[in-house]
């Protein structure tokens, strides 16, 4: 295997475990948000309409900049993948070294 095939290999990992892991907060997150929103509507404490918005509005902002965050991640990655690509086919392939004959033991 030569060293552009495992590059990509681990930037293809670690893609997968950016996207997995992305996913998994991006969950938790909407539950957060879910969690929040119910408790602001259950209340029973007096909370002025401004502090509702204010909560809508973090809430919303810390969305938007989750999902700005992937997408900065994943033009990084497609770069990378652009640059091992390009990479691959500025390099020529290696024909494999002819195996070595075995001596056969002097009886």
């Amino acid at each position: 295997m030569n060293f552009n095939q495992i590059a990509k290999q681990a930037v293809d990992f670690q893609k997968i475990a950016f996207t997995n892991w992305y996913n998994a907060v991006a969950i938790v997150q909407e539950q957060a948000a879910s969690a929040m929103e119910t408790m602001v509507s259950q209340t029973d404490l007096p909370m002025p309409e401004e502090a509702r918005n204010a909560i809508n509005s973090w809430v919303n902002a810390c969305q938007e900049e989750f999902k700005r965050f992937h997408s900065y991640v994943e033009s990084g990655f497609s770069g990378l993948e652009k640059h091992l690509v390009q990479e691959t086919k500025a390099v020529p392939a290696k024909a494999p070294k002819p195996a070595a004959k075995e001596k056969e033991p002097v009886k």
